[in-house]
């Protein structure tokens, strides 16, 4: 029984699953243009990935394109409103934010994106202390298990 428990825990421990990972986006609307980038939570860049604005509620895109190297993308548009920035990575992996017409500031747009770009990707990155929390919680549940099955053969 614990060669097999053993032997669980180390797969899963070395699984690629272990290491999977979500997409997320930052973007912003600066009146010229919707800009931002697209990164999974390991902080590899979508490279390549597709990217539309649509409206709430609504599923034709008003505008559209792709990723770069970098992840990052600039779609040229000037309306007024509300809109939803949709990315479609591979395997359906899927983000979805929503942006508005900013403001004219005294600070640039792209010191504000790359503040944005900085503070989402400090909050979606996975940290090792959520793996080994994760494998703390799954030994509790099999130690659990384990102390239920030992009173009820006694």
């Amino acid at each position: 029984m614990i060669n097999k428990l053993l032997q669980a825990v180390i797969f899963l421990f070395f699984s690629a699953n272990t290491f999977a990972h979500a997409l997320h986006i930052t973007a912003q609307y600066d009146g010229v243009a919707i800009s931002g980038k697209a990164y999974y939570s390991d902080q590899t860049p979508a490279v390549d990935t597709y990217v539309e604005a649509v409206k709430p509620g609504g599923t034709d895109p008003v505008v559209y394109g792709k990723t770069d190297r970098e992840g990052r993308f600039n779609l040229p548009f000037n309306q007024e409103g509300t809109f939803n920035v949709i990315i479609e990575g591979m395997e359906g992996h899927r983000a979805e934010t929503q942006v508005t017409k900013m403001q004219a500031q005294a600070v640039s747009s792209q010191e504000i994106q790359l503040l944005r770009e900085e503070i989402s990707q400090l909050r979606d990155k996975i940290y090792w202390r959520d793996i080994f929390g994760g494998i703390g919680y799954i030994l509790g549940i099999f130690g659990t298990v384990a102390l239920l099955k030992t009173r009820k053969g006694q």
